[in-house]
């Protein structure tokens, strides 16, 4: 019989998603408020560009040690920690906004964004609820994010601009909206701390497959069900950063205006999570993960095709359903796959462990598929599009039959649990 949520569940989810875009607006703040950055901290675009390659450099080794790090202590204190922490850094940048003090902020964020607050993000998805409520908890985690992402858009975009109209200083600007952000994280930490003593974790102990030694490490890192949850993760991200290349492709090749790319583009970023807790929900009825990564990878593998045979004139109807459900879809299963660890037969204990390896490897193309793409583009032009997808079919395919070995993987351990309640 499926246990409805309560409300501090709910609420719980709803912080750690609010938690999550706040927090990782900071670092990506360049993207908003570019200009004012640039006035506020007097970098030029490569130093701007230097402190986010600073950032990026530190995710891989960060997040893969701080999963380690999350399953040995306490998940919790480690979110606690890391949105106070960051609280703190948005202080001495909006005190002292210059671009020497960005590279060390930036390089400090590695710890406070990075480090242990990912893995154990996610990791809080999973263990507050049952383990067939998983993928539902995942689900309305990522639409939590998106509606804390509008938050803060919106509410920093209305405090620049108040400060702009009143002051025309375009650098205390973007100082204003460091401070509220920075509020806005001590806000969340305040409540995180009450409402994790209200919450706490289900069916998990620290003896047995829990207990946190070498061995059972090494179980974990043995688990097919991990690396193939892994390659998922990569292939689907892979397609996910292609999506940010639609804008001006639609532009370039399919002759969109750049006014109608705009919209898609928002389309493209902010569609996907609203519609992840219909997928969630969809994942628990099936009882199967997996299953539901095989149809939204198929998917994708369709539109991709679809892409790569649309002719220039195609009616815009056809480009906007076309870019809303790429971006949908790739946000959707690359969220909703942080519930396989569940069906992989992962411990609960080690989610972290699991988590921080999937992040650290499904997060690597950031390292180098943009610089790939650029050259195809700068080097042939409009047919490097045409490389970029046949690429991404590549790389969906092999997420397809990553997920079905799941898949099966997923209904043998099921069969056998069966069989063993029959036998007992």
């Amino acid at each position: 019989m499926k246990k409805a949520f309560t409300w501090q569940i709910w609420f719980v989810l709803f912080l750690a998603g609010v938690s999550y875009a706040i927090i990782y607006s900071i670092p990506y703040i360049k993207y908003v408020f570019y200009d004012a950055m640039a006035a506020a901290t007097g970098g030029n675009n490569t130093q701007l560009g230097l402190a986010m390659s600073i950032y990026g450099a530190g995710n891989l080794v960060s997040i893969l040690i701080g999963g380690f790090v999350v399953d040995k202590f306490n998940y919790k204190t480690c979110i606690l920690l890391s949105l106070v922490g960051t609280a703190a850094l948005c202080v001495w940048l909006a005190i002292a906004p210059s671009i020497n003090n960005v590279y060390v902020i930036w390089a400090l964020m590695i710890i406070t964004t990075l480090f242990v607050f990912d893995p154990a993000i996610f990791k809080i998805t999973r263990m507050i609820v049952p383990e067939e409520q998983v993928s539902r908890s995942v689900g309305y985690f990522t639409m939590f994010q998106s509606i804390g992402y509008m938050l803060v858009n919106f509410l920093g975009l209305y405090i620049y601009d108040l400060t702009v109209e009143a002051s025309g200083d375009i650098a205390q600007g973007f100082c204003n909206v460091i401070w509220l952000y920075g509020a806005m994280l001590v806000v969340c930490a305040v409540f995180c701390f009450i409402m994790f003593r209200k919450v706490r974790d289900v069916h998990v102990t620290s003896t047995g497959e829990n207990a946190f030694n070498w061995e059972n490490i090494k179980k974990v890192l043995r688990n097919p069900a991990l690396w193939m949850m892994t390659v998922i993760g990569i292939c689907i991200y892979t397609t996910s950063l292609t999506v940010s290349y639609f804008t001006p492709y639609f532009t370039s090749v399919l002759g969109v205006t750049i006014t109608m790319a705009g919209v898609l583009g928002l389309l493209k970023q902010y569609g996907g999570r609203f519609f992840t807790p219909i997928f969630g929900e969809l994942a628990h009825k099936s009882k199967f993960v997996s299953r539901l990564v095989i149809f939204g990878l198929s998917c994708i593998l369709v539109m991709l095709i679809l892409v790569l045979v649309l002719p220039a004139g195609t009616p815009p109807w056809i480009l906007i359903a076309i870019s809303l459900l790429m971006g949908a879809f790739s946000t959707m299963f690359m969220n909703l796959s942080l519930a396989l660890p569940t069906e992989g037969g992962i411990p609960r204990g080690f989610t972290g462990v699991a988590l921080g390896i999937y992040s650290a490897i499904a997060y690597a193309p950031d390292m180098y598929q943009h610089a790939l793409f650029g050259h195809w583009l700068d080097k042939y032009g409009n047919a490097g599009y045409t490389r970029m997808f046949i690429y991404d079919v590549v790389f969906t395919v092999v997420g397809i039959v990553a997920a079905a070995l799941l898949y099966r993987l997923a209904k043998k351990r099921a069969a056998s649990g069966a069989a063993d309640a029959d036998g007992e």
